[in-house]
């Protein structure tokens, strides 16, 4: 039996052991007359670990304010600022996504960082 490879492995330990909450993600799939953003189906739940941000999460000016960071072990979640993220208690609210990062390694994809905003 072959071997699973190095990143997989550690992809399986972070999620089993290094993510304590979860995270509910919707994509995007209209835009309204209004501009207003409508949601349909139901959400993919994923495997997370949150942090509050810090000062160094925050633009240089501070106009958009990160006020969460999200880190989802996932190698092949494709997230975009359009989409729609439900953080779990004690926040348990929807908020916009301000920035989206995807990690990788020689293999491939291995996690996105998601930078959520205030309400």
């Amino acid at each position: 039996m072959a071997a699973a490879s190095p990143s997989t492995v550690f992809l399986t330990d972070l999620k089993v052991n290094m993510t304590p909450d979860t995270v509910d993600i919707r994509s995007t799939s209209s835009v309204n007359s209004y501009g207003e953003r409508t949601y349909t189906g139901g959400a993919t739940t994923y495997d997370a670990y949150i942090r509050r941000a810090n000062e160094a999460d925050r633009d240089v000016d501070e106009t958009t304010k990160i006020a969460w960071v999200v880190y989802i072990p996932d190698s092949s979640l494709t997230l975009n600022v359009e989409d729609q993220i439900t953080l779990p208690a004690p926040v348990s609210d929807t908020r916009p996504l301000v920035k989206v990062k995807t990690m990788k390694d020689p293999l491939g994809q291995v996690a996105v960082v998601a930078y959520v905003g205030n309400k």
